[in-house]
This record gives structure tokens, sequence and C-alpha cells, in this order.
């Protein structure tokens, strides 16, 4: 008997959904024709289980799902699950923490990399036939050579230290729980993570707490000419506060996968301006990563379709 219906609100393709079925055998997956809430409504009316990734999930549309047991967030941040309305309804929400977490590493030091060799500003000199560039020099630097600050140490945060570790970096940390288990001399407090580092780079889910937590107040406590890296959440950051600080040189370059609003307007200025890097909330997707992220949510499906539970870590309370 097949496990479902398992209603998949993702913006995919044709060829992402056949890998999908082809993972999750012995599912009733069903999709979306589009993004659009009336769309959703149609799959999610009958459906057990929703898989929710890079759409919102409308309070109304859960309204209609009548026979709903668990909504499962294809990645980490469940910002966009109206989580009292589930809770109320007794629906268990889940997630899959650190299964993203390699992925999203591996693009947050290749921003690091980019944004400090000027690389988006060097290629295209070159494509416009500058072979001379006096200044890189003086406006480049090695991330070797650097001390890195992370702002959260999680699952993603973790994965960049140890990368970092290869590059000779010195790495800094805080986080909102304390430091690791142990005693740890990479743990600071936030104030000392602003001054010291090079290279700031945010790793926390936006809460109340932490939304626009890089704010004015915040980039004034920087050091002077840092580069600000974000894979994480865009209202982590006052966006108008960044923009302000690239246009004095406070902040020296910005490399963004995420922003307060998405999808990100065309005309947001971060997208133009010359001290930015920016990419379309992509770290996370790679061929390898969408294997791991299928086969752990539906694993965790097939777990508790069969009453087996789902492991604690991947529970939203």
């Amino acid at each position: 008997m097949a496990i479902g219906p398992v209603a998949v609100l993702e913006p995919s393709t044709e060829e992402m959904r056949a890998r999908t079925r082809e993972i999750c055998e012995g599912f009733d997956l069903r999709f979306p024709a589009s993004g659009a809430p009336e769309d959703f409504t149609e799959v999610v009316r009958d459906a057990e289980y929703v898989v929710t990734r890079g759409l919102r999930f409308p309070p109304e549309v859960l309204d209609r799902a009548e026979k709903l047991r668990l909504i499962h967030q294809w990645g980490t941040g469940v910002d966009g699950i109206p989580l009292d309305k589930a809770r109320e309804r007794g629906i268990t929400v889940a997630r899959s923490p650190g299964v993203n977490a390699p992925s999203v590493a591996e693009a947050t030091v290749m921003l690091m990399l980019a944004a400090l060799r000027h690389l988006p500003q060097v290629h295209n000199a070159l494509r416009d036939g500058q072979w001379e560039m006096p200044d890189l020099w003086k406006q480049s630097r090695d991330l070797g050579a650097c001390t890195v600050g992370l702002v959260g140490m999680g699952a993603i945060g973790t994965e960049v230290a140890h990368r970092l570790a290869a590059f000779g970096c010195d790495v800094i940390y805080t986080r909102t729980s304390g430091p690791l288990p142990g005693s740890d001399p990479r743990h600071k407090e936030l104030d000392a993570v602003l001054a010291r580092a090079d290279v700031l780079s945010l790793h926390l889910p936006l809460t109340d707490r932490t939304r626009a937590m890089i704010d004015a107040s915040a980039i004034a406590r920087m050091k002077d000419g840092a580069v600000l890296v974000n894979t994480s959440r865009g209202g982590l950051i006052d966006e108008s506060a960044l923009l302000d600080a690239l246009d004095t040189g406070r902040i020296s370059a910005a490399a963004l996968d995420v922003f307060a609003e998405e999808p990100v307007d065309p005309d947001n200025p971060l997208l133009r301006h010359p001290s930015t890097l920016t990419l379309p909330h992509v770290a996370a997707r790679t061929l390898d990563n969408f294997d791991r992220m299928v086969s752990h949510w539906a694993g965790n499906i097939r777990a508790f379709d069969a009453g087996q539970g789902i492991d604690t870590s991947c529970l939203v309370e």
C-alpha cells in the first residue's frame, strides 16, 4: 500500500520530480501545477503528509488540509510554515537538520574566496578587455591570512569551520546558546567577533531575536573593511544599513545567497552594487544534496507512517 498522499510543495522541474519519485519508491507523491495558493490547496486537500521547500505554506492552505498529519521542511528553516496553526491542529512538524550542511558550507567558503579576491569584478573587467589591474594586489586578501568570525555554530557553521581549518584561518565564533561543550578558546562574545573578524559569516535561523541583528549598530562595531557573507536567512541583515556601509566602504564586500524578501525584487540595489556578489538562494542546490535531502525526509515520513516515530532532533517544538 502506497505511503501518502504526500504533497511536495516544491518549485520543481519534471526532471526533479522524476528523480524524487525514483528515490521515494512506494510513495503516492503529488506536486502542485504552480506556486499559486489555489494549486497548493488542490494537492494538499487529501494529503496526509506535506513536504515544503522554497515556497511559503500559507495558513489558509493549511486550513484546507483536513487529513494532514505531518509537515516536513525540505531543509532546516521553518520560518515559512505556520507553526502556531499546525500546533493547534496537532500536526507534527519536522525538518532535516544538518543534511544540507556540506553543500552550504562549500558555497559559503566559495563566497568568501570570491569576495576576498574580487572575483566578479575581475571577471567582468577581463571580459571588457582589461588585463592590467594595478590596484588588485592591495585590494585582495588570502583567506588563510584572515580571521573569520562565524555567527552561529550549528551544523552548517561547524562544517564551515572544518573547511576553513584547511586554509589555516583563525576561526572564532559566537552562538546564542554559548560555547560548544568543553573549553573552546574560539568562542567569543558577539561584540568581540564583530570587532576582530576580517570575514563575518552568518549561520543562524531567522527568529524574532535574530531578525535584523546585523543593523547599523552591529556594522559600526565590525572591523573596518570587513567582508560580510550570508548563506543563512536574508532577514538577519538590515539591508538599508548594509547598503550604507557598502557605499562608505565600512564593509568592503558583501556576498549574499539570501535576501530579506524572496524572490528578491529585481530592483533591489544590492543586486547591482559594485561591492556585492549575489546568488538566488542556491547554496544548498547541488545534485548530491538533492539526493541526501529527499532520502532524509522520505525516511522520516516512512518511519512516521509505520508508527515508529521520528528522531527528536528532527522535530520542531
